[in-house]
């Protein structure tokens, strides 16, 4: 496995517990929006679960909003797959679970990753499907 695919793998695992924390923890500090936002590439664009699109302009609002939604939100992620990994991108499927206080979610996802200038991936694409 290349080390692009790898610091990808591990960038899945980490943005995914920042959401965790900021969607389940009412007392998240505004610097922690700042820095999940940090993850993703100018340009990245989301179809969502429920078929929206969502342009990366809509990110700020839309995780502005989530900050402590779902309390003791846990986010696990798996079978987590690297499906192309070239020099510049990395494309990656997984499954998705959320658990909360008061329910569940299950999703699949396929994350695309770029190198952005100065070498590091960023998210560049997300869609995710109902489980």
């Amino acid at each position: 496995m290349s080390d692009l695919s790898s610091h990808c793998l591990r960038l899945a695992f980490d943005v995914h517990s920042r959401i965790e924390h900021w969607i389940g923890s009412p007392d998240a500090p505004d610097t922690q929006l700042t820095a999940l936002l940090e993850d993703f590439a100018p340009g990245f664009s989301m179809i969502a679960a429920d078929g929206r699109r969502l342009p990366a302009e809509a990110l700020p609002a839309l995780f502005g909003s989530l900050r402590g939604a779902r309390p003791g939100l846990k986010i696990d992620i798996d079978e987590l797959t690297v499906l192309h990994a070239d020099a510049a991108s990395v494309l990656l499927s997984y499954r998705e679970r959320h658990a909360w206080n008061a329910g569940a979610t299950q999703r699949r996802a396929t994350a695309l990753f770029t190198v952005q200038p100065g070498g590091q991936p960023q998210w560049m694409y997300l869609q995710e499907t109902w489980a």
